[in-house]
């Protein structure tokens, strides 16, 4: 097993957990700052709403509290499509109510449909806020279209939640323009070159105990459990060119890795290795470059890096290699090479959906699956004629917001944050303040201090911060829905009721009647990443061809997210095969790295024919057919043999390792220089996945799941 395992996974799940809280609400360069900006944003938007007495107001606060904060343009339209979408809604609403609502049977259709529609636009739509100013704005509006009583009060009550919502909007949108006034900068970049800085200090620091050692082992570690998920979630949802996501995309999971790398280097367990001066330096002044490279965006161009071959010889090595591979990343260019440049979506042809909205299979089962749990919840409300926990169904919409695996933690949190936000900051303060408060101060100072925890919270890495999501929504359901402070314990405990019944439907659709333990879902979803790298290069010389390997560089991003979001999951699952798994996940994250540069650096490789100007010479394109070719077909040999473990079938197979050096990569490297350089990559993925199965023991959850066979480690 690699070296490089970090000491928390040798942890039992009890021992690990407040280990990871506590990293996890450790502040970070920047939080206090996205925190408080939270708060200004939701509490301002509350005072409005409640001074001119706007009901169903905790739509609008809830608005300023998930809005995109990413950067000023991505708020602004996120504003503009939460705004939208109630307006689009308050045309449709009033229609489909008239045809469909008066009638219990066309009634419960009509539910049906516009929840659909919800969960399907939440996979498929290109733009993820406006996906979710949808989900809000059609969850939040059925539940008020089935009050009874006379049209024209439910139409109202629509044109309140207009209003809330662009209060909330245009709040939030106010409070960024002043504070990227004072403080412009990139969270993305901030991000990265922080992590970096923490282990060039490390470096700085490096051969023995000190207390700038100390500090900087501490920061690495912080990083190291709260992983690097959060800049990979901005990064999804920026307005860079897919080329250039896939490129950040690409360094952020190398900064994580080298993150990995160094918590093992200053950890206890693995002490210091004994490195020579002269090699420190010159790794530290790399990782120097590479920072400073990152801050003034420009371009890196790097001598000979060092052999793939050394790096899994030590820790200190691989550090240097994965370093290495950064550099490599970001002296590729868009301009450089034609295939990104024919492959890039047009900025002006963008779609509205993702290229396979409607040939995936995924999307329409996630959608009909979030139909069962929404509507299971409406059945429940309507037969029992209880109104009041019709929050359900907008509970339901707002789970499926969070993406961080396919596993029971998901459900943890959405309960924990529940009770919390709902019965205990909701209830609580309903029974033991809000009677002595008696002014909007009071008010004030109570919603402040449940925005700030919750924000908080929700400003942790995807693992955790969906609690603090959940917390904050719950509150708001019970204290921001009316324009006056409420003491009726009934109305509370309806709405947090309404919010468990929500949760406990969406466990039961996806847990109990799909379960999908997270660590063989990280497998499944790696090996598939696999197989659409390889299947990149069987494409035909026509426009289609171009369209289908753009739908497929689409796919390999969703893929890659899916492979991180399930190794997110992996901690939060103990039982007998936990260490295995953690082990496992380990060495899939460490693949995935090389697999992303492997896709990166093959970008300006497409099949021959799609290059149709003189860019390349007719030698240099049967070189770059002959590679692809050849590099297909051991990826496919790859994901097969993960495949065939996930089946229970002990499969390796023929190791290759390449002592030759890495060519100097540049932009202006030959295609015969970057091919040797991908090979030698190919080369390292396939020694380290084909060395050994990945499950190196008896799993019984192997069969549980219907994969028949073991995996005994004395094969290994």
């Amino acid at each position: 097993m690699n070296a490089s395992i970090r000491p928390h996974d040798k942890q039992t799940l009890r021992e690990w957990f407040p280990e990871f809280l506590r990293h996890e609400l450790a502040p970070y360069p920047g939080r206090w700052s996205l925190v408080a900006r939270m708060i200004i944003a939701a509490v301002t938007s509350m005072i409005i709403i409640v001074t001119f007495r706007i009901p169903y107001g905790a739509v609008g606060v809830n608005c300023a509290f998930i809005l995109s904060r990413e950067n000023l343009l991505s708020t602004a339209k996120s504003g503009f499509y939460f705004i939208l979408a109630f307006a689009a809604w308050l045309v449709l609403a009033p229609v489909g109510a008239r045809m469909f609502a008066s009638v219990p049977i066309t009634h419960f259709f009509w539910e049906a449909v516009t929840v659909f529609l919800c969960f399907f636009f939440l996979k498929t739509l290109t733009y993820f806020p406006l996906a979710t100013g949808i989900v809000v704005v059609a969850t939040a509006t059925t539940t008020i279209w089935y009050l009874p009583g006379p049209a024209e009060l439910n139409a109202e009550l629509t044109l309140w939640q207009i209003l809330a919502t662009a209060i909330g909007a245009l709040i939030t949108l106010l409070v960024e323009v002043v504070f990227r006034y004072f403080s412009p900068g990139d969270p993305i970049v901030e991000g990265i070159t922080a992590r970096l800085q923490s282990i060039e200090e490390m470096l700085s620091a490096y051969g023995g105990p000190s207390p700038a050692m100390a500090r900087a082992a501490r920061q690495i570690t912080q990083y190291a459990v709260s992983g690097a998920s959060m800049l990979r979630q901005q990064t999804a949802r920026s307005q860079h060119s897919s080329f250039d996501r896939s490129k950040i995309s690409t360094v952020i999971a190398l900064v994580g890795r080298s993150i990995d790398i160094s918590a093992a280097l200053v950890s206890g367990d693995h002490g210091f290795l004994e490195v020579e001066p002269e090699r420190v330096e010159k790794l530290k002044a790399r990782v120097r470059t590479i920072r400073e490279s990152i801050q003034t965006a420009g371009c890196l161009k790097e001598g000979k890096s060092p052999k793939l071959s050394d790096r899994n010889t030590d820790l200190f090595s691989e550090l240097e290699a994965t370093i290495a591979l950064m550099g490599s990343v970001l002296a590729m260019s868009s301009s450089a090479n034609a295939g990104s440049a024919i492959l890039e979506e047009p900025r002006s042809t963008s779609p509205l959906f993702v290229s396979d909205a409607f040939s995936n299979p995924e999307y329409l089962r996630f959608a009909l699956a979030g139909t069962a749990a929404s509507m299971l919840c409406y059945i429940i409300y309507v037969g029992l004629n209880w109104p009041g926990i019709s929050t359900a169904v907008t509970t339901c919409a707002l789970t499926a917001l969070s993406d961080i695996g396919s596993s029971r933690q998901k459900q943890l949190l959405r309960i924990v944050g529940a009770a919390i936000g709902g019965f205990g900051f909701g209830l609580g303060s309903q029974m033991l303040i809000l009677p002595h408060v008696d002014s909007i101060v009071g008010l004030t100072l109570l919603f402040a201090c449940v925005t700030g925890l919750s924000a908080w919270v929700a400003t942790s890495s995807p693992r955790l911060s969906y609690v603090g999501l959940q917390m904050a929504f719950a509150f708001y359901l019970i204290n921001v829905t009316d324009f006056s402070i409420s003491l009726d314990l009934t109305i509370a405990r309806d709405r947090a009721v309404g919010v468990l019944l929500g949760i406990a439907s969406m466990w039961l659709v996806f847990e109990r009647l799909y379960p999908r333990p997270a660590a063989l879902q990280m497998v499944r979803m790696f090996a598939r990443s696999v197989r659409l790298v390889a299947n990149m290069t069987s494409v035909s010389a026509s426009e289609s061809g171009v369209r289908r390997i753009r739908t497929m560089r689409d796919q390999i991003a969703a893929s890659f997210a899916s492979v991180n979001a399930e190794a997110d999951a992996v901690f939060f699952e103990g039982g007998e095969n936990r260490y295995l798994y953690l082990a496992a996940r380990d060495r899939v994250r460490r693949w995935l790295t090389t697999l992303r540069t492997l896709y990166l650096l093959e970008l300006p490789l497409p099949p021959s024919s799609l290059v149709e100007d003189d860019t390349l010479t007719r030698l240099d394109r049967k070189a770059a057919a002959h590679s692809l070719e050849s590099w297909s077909a051991r990826l496919t040999r790859i994901a097969q043999v993960l495949e065939s473990q996930l089946r229970g079938k002990l499969e390796t197979g023929p190791q290759r390792r390449s002592q030759e050096p890495l060519p100097s990569l540049t932009e202006e490297n030959s295609i015969d220089e970057l091919s040797r350089y991908l090979s030698q990559l190919l080369d390292e993925l396939e020694r380290d996945v084909l060395s050994e199965p990945l499950f190196s023991s008896f799993d019984p959850t192997l069969q549980k799941y219907g994969m028949s066979g073991a995996v005994n480690s004395s094969l290994r």
